[in-house]
């Protein structure tokens, strides 16, 4: 048999203040804090953001969406970057079935495709 916390409408004895309030609880409870990334991290990032858009290199690439303020879903896609936006401060990541803007103030993680460590 099920909780209340796991589904709280298996009982009419619960208010729909409560049911909420639950319901919410245990969304917050899946979202992340964001991370902190220092400058010497967004400037390796930078630099493979770069390659990749001059050389055609794929890359993976993970970043923060945020959904309540500073709690949100840490989202991973890859692709090969093609054009920075300096003005909206986005990168565009493109692959075959879709076409990614990243902001580059949410960016957390870049690296290369095959996982190797990047050296240049």
């Amino acid at each position: 048999m099920a909780s209340r916390l796991e589904n709280p409408f298996i009982t009419s004895f619960i208010l729909p203040e409560h049911a909420t309030a639950l319901y919410e609880h245990q969304y917050n409870k899946k979202l992340d804090k964001r991370p902190h990334i220092d400058e010497d991290d967004l400037a390796a990032m930078s630099e493979i953001f770069y390659d990749s858009i001059n050389q055609d290199m794929a890359i993976v690439v993970s970043w923060f969406k945020p959904y309540k303020g500073e709690l949100g879903k840490i989202l991973t896609e890859w692709g090969v970057a093609k054009y920075h936006d300096i003005q909206l401060r986005q990168v565009k990541l493109v692959r075959t079935d879709g076409i990614w803007w990243i902001p580059i103030d949410q960016l957390v993680r870049v690296e290369p495709l095959n996982g190797q460590p990047y050296d240049k």
